[in-house]
């Protein structure tokens, strides 16, 4: 295997290093319990299905996060019939989701040992102060030598214009760094964009949509575009 030096790697948080599947339905639980509200698989299975769909709108730019955030309740509440404040709800809920910080599988052993070699920086979409208290209580930003949260910057993932300004933020070199994530959409398509090295990581052992590969152009000279099921992979990929 052919090994490339990096100095840096800017690393997805949920669904990669954090388990955000656990986080968001603990919070979806306890939140709707304490109204009265109906929550079983089906109702926590719509809510996913709305707020991805307004996720990835907002990955294409076509809404920006206030609307994310204070719509999606909304549409739960009006499909499931229920009469409640969905945008106040998102308070409530949000507040719940920062104290999630369970951790992926290996989690911690791969960063305490990543960061021995490289500097780590957090590149991730989410509300700024849901995704700092999760960092704080999960322990692991002891390892990051940076955090960068889309709220902050005003710019999310896939976008050139979040990567520009990491870029701007952080001391080593483009040539140096790849990022590490768990959507082809967000994470790796914001690589491409951004012209840097990429690590699919893929736990599911998913199928790429035919053609995705070709049509966002990862078939690239001089770019590595990689893909892991295990974060412990990661060892000896890098």
């Amino acid at each position: 295997m052919e090994y490339k030096r990096y100095e840096a790697l800017l690393l997805d948080m949920d669904g990669t290093f954090l388990d955000f599947e656990a986080s968001q339905k603990q919070a979806f639980i306890k939140a709707m319990g304490c109204h009265g509200y109906p929550a079983g698989e089906k109702e926590y299975g719509l809510y996913c299905r709305i707020n991805h769909g307004l996720w990835e709108a907002f990955e294409r730019g076509e809404i920006d996060k206030p609307t994310l955030l204070s719509t999606r309740f909304v549409r739960l509440f009006d499909a499931l019939g229920i009469e409640g404040d969905g945008a106040a709800f998102e308070e409530e809920y949000q507040s719940l989701l920062g104290t999630g910080h369970d951790l992926m599988e290996d989690a911690w052993e791969v960063l305490e040992q990543l960061s021995a070699k490289y500097a780590l920086y957090v590149v991730t979409n989410g509300v700024e102060s849901t995704q700092r208290n999760r960092l704080r209580l999960s322990g692991i930003e002891r390892f990051m030598t940076g955090i960068f949260i889309s709220e902050t910057i005003g710019y999310q993932k896939p976008q050139k214009e979040f990567f520009d300004y990491c870029f701007s933020h952080i001391k080593e070199d483009r040539g140096g760094l790849i990022i590490i994530g768990d959507s082809l959409t967000s994470d790796i398509q914001g690589g491409i964009n951004a012209g840097i090295d990429t690590c699919w990581f893929n736990p599911a052992g998913e199928r790429r949509p035919a053609g995705w590969l070709r049509k966002n152009g990862a078939f690239r000279p001089g770019f590595r575009d990689l893909e892991i099921r295990k974060l412990r992979e990661l060892m000896e990929l890098l």
